[in-house]
């Protein structure tokens, strides 16, 4: 058998996994680059800090907040692009998006739990939630899309419904939740380039109904009417 036969594919597939590498490094760069841009334009830190993991897999991110948060954390990971032989694994078995997560944590008083659950997220987002057999359970529909409400505390039925209507690009949200208990909100959505800016800067508003009347911020001492 001649051996060059096989050393033909075996450049193939050398030259695809080269150019495969540059090419996703360079495009998750630039969503990286795009996704932390917006985010800031849209949450307005006063502060930033990156650490990046992984490479071009993604950040952890810590920004400083003006009142009535304190500080914002979270993560955005992105797709393997660079890993010919890794992406295939990561859509089949892992996820087939980039994704965005981030933490704000607020002094102030809170008024119940909370979440607003994309329909076909539902399944995997129940498994994390404690006490979720104790809880309310609703259903949503925004621009076409059917999303799972799931609440304990009063009237909050109606601030997620009135969160949700509020969303731009409301397709991008997988889970969002409220929890008193902690004072944090969780945002999970799928970011979408011009359009996570957006998101973010419809929900931050959107958050004040969920804000207990003269809530004291632990930090300072002072108070937030709302």
């Amino acid at each position: 058998m001649n051996d060059a036969s096989f050393i033909v594919p075996l450049i193939v597939v050398a030259v695809l996994t080269t150019l495969t590498y540059y090419r996703g490094r360079k495009k998750n760069r630039w969503i990286s680059a795009w996704i932390s841009r917006e985010a800031e334009e849209a949450l307005r830190p006063v502060d930033t800090e990156y650490v990046n993991f992984g490479g071009v897999i993604g950040y952890n991110f810590v920004y400083k907040m003006r009142e009535p948060f304190r500080e914002a954390k979270g993560t955005f990971t992105l797709l393997p692009r660079h890993s010919l032989f890794f992406i295939p694994i990561s859509f089949l078995f892992l996820t087939r998006h980039d994704r965005y997560y981030v933490h704000l944590y607020t002094g102030a008083r809170l008024a119940g739990e909370g979440h607003i659950i994309g329909k076909g997220y539902f399944p995997k987002a129940a498994r994390m939630i404690t006490g979720i057999d104790g809880m309310q359970r609703g259903d949503a529909y925004c621009n076409g899309r059917q999303y799972v409400l799931l609440w304990k505390g009063r009237d909050m039925e109606e601030k997620l419904r009135h969160l949700l209507s509020g969303l731009e690009n409301p397709q991008m949200l997988l889970h969002f939740c409220c929890y008193a208990e902690n004072r944090t909100f969780f945002l999970f959505v799928k970011p979408l380039r011009l359009k996570l800016g957006e998101l973010l800067k419809s929900y931050v508003p959107g958050l004040r109904p969920f804000f207990m009347k003269g809530g004291t911020f632990d930090d300072s001492g002072s108070s937030e009417k709302n």
